[in-house]
């Protein structure tokens, strides 16, 4: 529990989210051991572990009460919210090491920093873990945002719309300085997409947030994920996060 206040989201539960093709929501923890960032093979993940999985849940800040856990789901079976109720689901994963939530309010834009937010108090719960966030909201044109942090203290951001120049993003890190510190060199961010040398808003920024989580070379039982899903009373932040990002265009 976060101990913020609560607020009931309020709204028809069938009203429709204003996204036209969704989004893609994601904030990924990796405890060390960290894998090898040259290595040519990723371990096998363990199967999912649904208590840790239920105690991550409570601890976002976006939630103040796990009301129901539903059954397991694969990970690549998390639907996209359509409506107002559907935003009170929120899926998690934690698979040894890897631990990954999908929960639409971590949505963010450059008016909003829920993702950034979330990180932050994870970081001061979880010194030790690398921290990924990763954004893309799709409302005709497309809101991007990466965010790598590493317990080493070295911090990469990237934001911005697809419609834009690099006069319309904002960067924050040095993209050489989170390769260096993961062991990791421009030739292997390139070959997971990255491209050291291109225009700054044409990078996947996503693909160094890869490299960190150790999901960039080929691995066994990855696609046959398996995800806690759980329907969630909403902090007074929670509902202010989807408003925002669900409703406010």
């Amino acid at each position: 529990m976060t101990g913020t206040e609560v607020h009931e989201c309020e709204g028809d539960p069938q009203e429709e989210v204003a996204l036209w093709r969704g989004a893609d929501i994601t904030l990924s923890l990796l405890f060390p051991p960290f894998p090898d960032a040259a290595g040519t093979v990723r371990p096998a993940l363990p199967p999912l572990d649904p208590v840790r999985a239920r105690a991550f849940a409570e601890q976002l800040s976006t939630v103040e009460e796990v009301l129901e856990e539903l059954p397991a789901s694969s990970v690549w079976d998390i639907p996209s919210p359509e409506v107002r109720a559907d935003l009170d689901l929120i899926a998690v994963g934690c698979w040894g090491g890897l631990v990954q939530i999908f929960d639409p309010a971590l949505g963010s834009d450059l008016l909003s920093d829920a993702m950034s937010n979330e990180i932050a108090e994870l970081r001061a719960r979880h010194p030790q873990a690398r921290l990924v966030g990763s954004v893309s909201l799709d409302y005709g044109n497309s809101y991007l945002e990466h965010e790598v942090v590493l317990p080493t203290g070295e911090h990469l951001f990237a934001g911005g719309w697809d419609c834009d120049g690099d006069e319309g993003w904002v960067y924050r890190g040095d993209p050489d300085e989170v390769l260096r510190a993961m062991g990791a060199d421009r030739e292997t961010a390139a070959e997971a997409g990255f491209e050291p040398d291109g225009e700054p808003c044409e990078r996947e920024y996503g693909a160094l947030g890869t490299v960190a989580l150790g999901l960039h070379r080929p691995g066994e039982g990855f696609e046959a994920r398996r995800v806690s899903v759980f329907r969630v009373r909403r902090t007074s932040r929670g509902c202010f996060n989807l408003r925002e990002v669900w409703f406010g265009r």
